[in-house]
């Protein structure tokens, strides 16, 4: 989200939003259980690896506009919100500074942080709440389907703060992103499913959200 395309309202808006956002993240992560598993930081250490990697592998149709996957959902469902939040504001960070645009961050972390982090845990936490504890329930639903509509609402939400700042692209860039946004979409549940789907298989004590006494019970 190149600083140039947001009002400096918005841009000043985005910035406070973001810096609140990582701050009580930072607060609010559990730390020292955290720091107790060399295996949980090590993990936690390659997703920010994998997260940098796969958000520098984008396609872009217009300059505000570009699409890569985020994997926010998987980091999200395996470290808990608060750990999630914080991997995002230093992937964005770091990609900002990479490109030699660090006022980019703040509308960076919205929309490809927040926005699929909370997604992600309200999406989790309905499906917990009015469907079945089942294996089959949690993958296709939370995972899948949790991971397109995070997606989703990401790719909005960079549309959202172009709308409000009065710089939308031309019609034809615009129809082309919202016709890539459900197919990237795919790929992008398609990908948390796999991760998660061999996380839950061979190391379920690193998924949060995973509860082998409630999912897998007779």
């Amino acid at each position: 989200m190149p600083e140039r395309l947001l009002s400096a309202p918005l841009a000043l808006a985005t910035l406070a939003l973001s810096v609140f956002v990582v701050a009580l993240a930072a607060l609010r992560a559990p730390w020292r259980r955290w720091l107790g598993r060399n295996d949980r930081q090590h993990v936690y250490f390659a997703s920010l690896v994998l997260l940098s990697i796969v958000g520098a592998l984008r396609a872009g149709i217009t300059p505000g506009l570009s699409l890569h996957f985020l994997m926010m959902s998987a980091l999200t469902l395996m470290q808990g919100t608060a750990l999630a939040l914080v991997a995002a504001g230093l992937v964005t960070a770091a990609d900002a500074l990479w490109h030699g645009t660090p006022a980019a961050w703040p509308a960076s972390f919205v929309c490809a942080g927040l926005v699929p982090v909370a997604a992600t845990a309200l999406v989790h936490r309905a499906v917990a709440k009015f469907l079945p504890h089942h294996y089959f329930v949690y993958f296709f639903v939370t995972v899948f389907a949790g991971s397109m509509i995070a997606f989703a609402l990401a790719a909005l939400a960079g549309l959202a703060l172009l709308a409000l700042s009065g710089t939308l692209p031309a019609a034809g860039a615009l129809g082309d992103f919202l016709v890539l946004v459900p197919i990237v979409g795919f790929g992008e549940g398609v990908l948390n499913g796999l991760v998660m789907a061999v996380a839950v298989v061979y190391a379920p004590e690193w998924v949060q959200s995973f509860d082998d006494r409630t999912y897998l019970r007779r």
